[in-house]
């Protein structure tokens, strides 16, 4: 019996194997897609370097009621013999309009004319920042420079600001 049982087992283990399905086909997998043409990187044809642009030219703006109340006070105090405080008036109405040539131009007339030389000095330099190049404002500061120079003994340097902005008839 033992040799039925061992073909009565095989026959059953056969019809069992028959109802598996087949074994399906490998899967392949896609193939990778064909690496992109390599791409033309466009040439890049840098500029000469370029000297950057002259700063723009100061704007002249209408002075506010303020500021020219301020200077006319000043001019008042200095007129009866204030410069000081003339100057301190002057300075009220830098702080207002910082950007006005004249502003800065009459605080070193004003300085000068108290003694305060170096800081006249200073003051006109401030001026010529915001003064149009080649106006009569300009070549002002310069004399004023030109006194303020010669006012703390150097009398070489005031001689040719003297020279150079000094107009013909004077």
């Amino acid at each position: 019996m033992n040799r039925l049982a061992y073909t009565t087992a095989i026959g059953f283990l056969a019809a069992g194997c028959s109802l598996l399905p087949a074994p399906s086909p490998p899967v392949r997998a896609p193939a990778p897609p064909p690496p992109p043409p390599p791409s033309v990187q466009p040439i890049v044809v840098e500029a000469p370097e370029q000297p950057p642009p002259p700063p723009p030219l100061p704007t002249i703006e209408p002075p506010t009621a303020i500021t020219e109340a301020l200077v006319d006070e000043a001019i008042i105090l200095d007129n009866a013999g204030s410069p000081r405080e003339a100057a301190a008036t002057i300075e009220q109405a830098i702080r207002i309009e910082p950007r006005r040539g004249e502003l800065w131009l009459q605080l070193a007339t004003l300085r000068l004319r108290d003694g305060q030389a170096a800081m006249a000095e200073q003051s006109a330099r401030k001026a010529l920042l915001f003064l149009q190049a080649g106006s009569a404002e300009e070549r002002e500061a310069w004399l004023v420079i030109a006194d303020a120079r010669e006012a703390q003994g150097d009398f070489e340097t005031a001689e040719g600001l003297r020279n150079r902005w000094s107009s013909p008839s004077d």
